[in-house]
């Protein structure tokens, strides 16, 4: 079902006017708000109990994976951390910020939930949104739209949806001709479609294509170390089912004689059973186990394959990296050296999104990258990448850029 024009046109004007009731608010009444509203989708509550019931047949996931994303997702959004980003952005941006009158948002729909931050920092900030969901996932934002309203009935007209496919001329005007500022969720593909399609004197905010890497020192592979190394990175490898920009598709290891290479996907492939029992995998697509067959035939020719019921590993030692279909299958790269590390990502830096690394080694990953301008990625703790913070940046950016004419 595609909305008409003139439907996306009165959300629009609807959503605009909301805004001058969204700014009159002081921030802690915008926070209190959106806190209240994560509570109103949480597990216990109607609106929750709705989301757990539909969410896995729309997106594809198992009950308990979209259980757990819920949770994690919705987490990270209360007061405190609403509060504790506006402080970030106002210590740059100033105290008295002048917010975009409308953001338009393009919802991607590989992660269901990534539409949260897309939708609650705008609003923290006084910017109403209306936002195009995916054809594939239309039930969440519906959702959050519910949740925003029942939370408080005028701040929530702030926040609309439609819904239509991508690229058709007519819809794409009525949802861009009232923003001021134009986000786009995607890939590369649709991202360079979209923008074609907005017009030039529109600023756009972009997150296309991305992918994300892991890197375990030999120190988090000591024998005091390895379970929890290995437990962190199949959570990072399970969520979501690996179909999100945060999720690793590389994993480099300084292996050491005591723990090559071979034996770290060993220990591996054992978490990653394990984790199997608690978060189970989605039903496999049917281009998607072509896909796999293929990526693994390939990998057990060039060397080493590790595998299990719902995933594998595949070992390179100096191959070309080629990307899995994700779905829980990743490649395994041995290095001598964090330096070694970064030689090997040079390749695809520009579309790296998060580096997770073990607690060694965050502090001099955040080093590197905050001294090299070709860097846009940011480092998070391993068991971590696919639970960002609400203020995580976004493609190099703090996530509030493009949400302030003095950003402008």
């Amino acid at each position: 079902m595609a909305d008409e024009p003139s439907v996306i046109r009165k959300r629009a004007n609807a959503v605009l006017e909301a805004g001058g009731m969204l700014r009159c608010r002081s921030i802690e009444e915008r926070a209190q708000w959106l806190a209240a509203s994560a509570k109103a989708l949480g597990d216990a509550t109607p609106l929750g109990r709705e989301a757990c019931e539909t969410l896995p047949k729309e997106t594809g996931s198992s009950d308990a994976m979209v259980a757990w994303a819920l949770r994690t997702t919705l987490d990270t959004v209360h007061r405190d951390a609403l509060l504790g980003l506006a402080e970030e952005a106002f210590a740059i941006v100033g105290r008295r910020p002048d917010p975009i009158s409308f953001l338009s948002v393009v919802l991607a729909g590989n992660v269901f939930t990534a539409s949260v931050r897309g939708i609650v920092v705008p609003l923290l900030f006084g910017v109403p949104v209306l936002v195009k969901a995916s054809s594939n996932e239309t039930r969440f934002p519906s959702l959050m739209r519910e949740a925003l309203r029942r939370s408080d009935a005028e701040l929530g007209l702030a926040m609309d949806m439609v819904a239509f496919p991508g690229g058709d001329i007519d819809r794409e005007t009525a949802l861009f001709e009232l923003a001021e500022t134009v986000g786009i969720y995607g890939t590369d593909e649709t991202v360079r479609a979209v923008e074609q399609r907005v017009d030039k004197r529109i600023p756009v905010i972009a997150h296309g294509h991305g992918v994300s890497v892991a890197y375990c020192s030999a120190r988090s592979l000591a024998a005091e170390s390895i379970d929890d190394t290995t437990a962190r990175i199949a959570l990072d490898l399970a969520a979501y089912d690996q179909r999100g920009c945060l999720s690793p598709q590389v994993i480099y290891v300084e292996e050491t004689p005591r723990t090559p290479a071979e034996a770290f996907a060993a220990r591996l492939s054992e978490a990653l059973e394990a984790i199997a029992e608690t978060l189970p995998r989605g039903p496999l697509p049917e281009a998607v186990g072509a896909a796999q067959t293929q990526w693994r035939g390939l990998a057990e020719v060039e060397g080493t394959l590790v595998s299990g019921r719902a995933h594998a590993l595949a070992i390179n030692r100096g191959g070309a990296i080629r990307w899995s279909p994700n779905y829980r299958n990743a490649t395994v790269v041995p290095v001598r050296s964090l330096d070694d590390a970064f030689d090997s990502m040079t390749a695809f830096v520009a579309h790296i999104k998060c580096v997770g690394t073990d607690a060694w080694t965050l502090h001099e990953l955040d080093t590197r990258f905050a001294e090299s301008a070709s860097w846009k990625a940011y480092a998070t703790e391993i068991g971590t990448m696919q639970t960002p913070s609400l203020g995580a940046p976004a493609d190099g950016r703090p996530i509030w850029e493009g949400l302030f004419r003095t950003n402008a």
